[in-house]
């Protein structure tokens, strides 16, 4: 059976037909379990998703939009970024203001 749905039931007897809410949260659940989580829900695997795509140099404005979220500040908080991250984009912004303060500096120091 052919679905113009993005998620479809994979066995039994409903396979190829859309997948419903209810059946989303058993297949969350079962991976909760497989994993030995004790809590997993779709929203937090949102919030993961939206916080990889930022970490990765996805724009917060493209966040925003993805999110579907009216405020950029929504989107902001709705981030929970890693402190290595977050370490290294000020590390890249330091650099890139001391070579506009010094560009023919290359060891990052000004003469």
């Amino acid at each position: 059976m052919l679905s113009d749905a993005c998620f479809v039931v994979l066995k039994g007897p409903r396979r190829g037909m859309p997948l419903t809410a209810a059946g989303l949260d058993e297949v969350i659940d079962g991976v909760r379990r497989r994993a030995g989580l004790a809590r997993l829900t779709c929203h937090m695997l949102r919030h993961t998703c939206f916080t990889r795509l930022r970490e990765h140099g996805m724009s917060l404005e493209a966040l925003q939009a993805q999110a579907g979220h009216a405020s950029i500040e929504s989107t902001r908080i709705y981030l929970h970024l890693a402190n290595d991250w977050l370490v290294g984009e000020y590390l890249r912004a330091a650099e890139a203001i001391g070579a506009q303060a010094d560009p023919t500096d290359t060891e990052g120091e000004a003469a």
